[in-house]
C-alpha cells in the first residue's frame, strides 16, 4: 500500500516526474509542492510518490549545499 500522506521537510521521489524532491507544502486536497534545490517547484500527486532512497535524499542534501554556496 503506498502513502498518501505526507509533511514538509519529507524528502521524496515523485514517480511521475522521475525525480527527487522536498516536500514544501501539501495542499488542502492533498497535492504536495515539491521543491528541487535551484531547480523549479511543482505540485504531484501524492499517490506518485514514495519515500526517497539514501542515495536519493543524500543527492538532494547535497544539490542543497552547492546552492547555498552557488556552487
Amino acid at each position: 500500500m503506498s502513502r498518501t500522506t505526507w509533511r514538509p521537510g519529507e524528502v521524496v521521489t515523485d514517480l511521475a516526474r522521475r525525480t527527487a524532491g522536498i516536500v514544501r507544502a501539501v495542499h488542502a486536497d492533498g497535492r504536495v509542492l515539491l521543491v528541487r534545490p535551484g531547480g523549479p517547484a511543482w505540485t504531484a500527486d501524492p499517490r506518485d510518490l514514495r519515500a526517497a532512497t539514501r542515495a536519493e535524499v543524500m543527492s538532494v542534501k547535497v544539490a542543497t549545499a552547492n546552492h547555498r554556496w552557488g556552487l
